[in-house]
C-alpha cells in the first residue's frame, strides 16, 4: 500500500517511526539504556501533532495484529486518555517496542485480542512489556543513570547521620529493618560501633557464625513457603532452595543469607540501644 493511499495519521505515525528505526533495532541492553533519553509521553502529549501520531499509530499498529474491525472514534478517543495518563510515564518508541515483542512472541504468553484493538488489549500488551523491560534491566544490570552531585565533607556527613537516626527511628516504630540498609551495617562497622570478629575474639566469632546460620535457616523456610505465578521466578526459587539444602549456596543464596545475617545483626544492635535509651544512634 503506497502512502498516497494512507491518512494524514498513518503518514504522520510512518515519518516518525522511520526517524527512530535505528533506536527500535538496538539490541535489547543498548534499547534499554537509551530509553532513560527517550522523552516520555507525559511530554511528548504537549506536542500539537501527538493527537496525530496516536491516531497514526493506532491504526498502524492494529493492522500489524492483525485486527480487521476497524477502531470506533470512540475508542480512539479513550486510547488516546489511557495513553496520556495511566501509561504517559512510556515514551513512544516504548509503545512500538511494546507491541513488536508481542508479534515476535517474546512474551511467555500471547493476548487475545478478540478482533478488538481497545484501551483492555493496549493494557495487556503494556503490562507485558512493563514487566519485561524490568526483568531484562534487572538481568543486564541496568540501571538509571545518576546525575553526579558534589557534596561537602560535612554535607556528607550530616546525610549518613540522618539517614542511620532515622532507620532506627522506624525501628523504634516498626520494630524491623527494611532495605537498604547494608550500607548502614558498614558505616556503623567503620565508625567502630559494630564489631567484626578477629583471631583475637573467639565469643564474637561464634556470634557471627550463629547469625549466618540464622539466617541460612529463614531464608529456607521463605524458600520452601514462596509461591508465584510466574515460572521463572519458581525456577529461581527452586534453584535457591536446593543450593541451600545440598549447601552448595550458588551467588544467590550466598548474597541473601549474608543481607539477611547483616539485618539481624543490625537487629541486635539497634536493640541494645534501646536498652541504653538511646534516642537516636549517632
Amino acid at each position: 500500500m503506497s502512502n498516497i493511499q494512507l491518512s494524514n495519521e498513518e503518514n504522520y505515525f510512518i515519518v516518525k517511526r522511520e526517524e527512530i528505526k535505528n533506536t527500535l533495532t538496538l539490541p535489547t541492553k543498548s534499547f534499554l539504556q537509551k530509553s532513560y533519553d527517550f522523552k516520555k509521553i507525559t511530554v511528548l502529549k504537549n506536542d500539537p501533532n501527538f493527537v496525530l501520531l496516536i491516531a497514526g499509530w493506532c491504526v498502524q499498529t492494529s493492522t500489524l495484529m492483525q485486527i480487521k474491525n476497524p477502531i470506533d472514534q470512540f475508542v480512539k478517543k479513550d486510547i488516546f486518555k489511557m495513553l496520556t495518563g495511566y501509561w504517559s510515564i512510556l515514551t513512544f518508541e516504548e509503545l512500538i517496542k511494546a507491541f513488536e515483542l508481542e508479534r515476535f512472541s517474546v512474551y511467555e504468553e500471547k493476548t487475545e485480542h478478540y478482533q478488538l484493538f481497545d484501551t483492555a488489549y493496549i493494557s495487556a500488551i503494556l503490562k507485558k512489556y512493563t514487566k519485561w523491560k524490568q526483568e531484562q534491566k534487572k538481568q543486564l544490570n541496568i540501571n538509571a543513570p545518576m546525575e553526579e552531585i558534589k557534596l561537602t565533607p560535612a554535607e556528607i556527613e550530616s546525610k549518613t547521620i540522618n539517614g542511620i537516626n532515622l532507620k532506627y527511628q522506624e525501628f523504634l516504630k516498626n520494630n524491623d529493618i527494611e532495605e537498604p540498609f547494608s550500607w548502614i551495617f558498614k558505616e556503623l562497622i567503620e565508625r567502630g560501633l559494630i564489631k567484626m570478629p578477629n583471631a583475637n575474639t573467639p565469643k564474637l566469632s561464634i556470634y557471627f557464625d550463629n547469625k549466618l546460620l540464622e539466617a541460612k535457616e529463614q531464608i529456607l523456610k521463605e524458600s520452601k513457603n514462596f509461591v508465584s505465578s510466574d515460572k521463572k521466578e519458581r525456577q529461581t526459587n527452586k534453584e535457591l532452595l536446593e543450593s541451600i539444602i545440598s549447601e552448595s549456596f550458588n551467588q544467590e543464596a550466598k548474597t541473601k543469607i549474608e543481607i539477611r545475617a547483616k539485618k539481624l545483626v543490625l537487629i541486635d544492635f539497634f536493640k541494645k540501644q534501646i536498652e541504653l535509651q538511646k534516642q537516636n544512634i549517632l
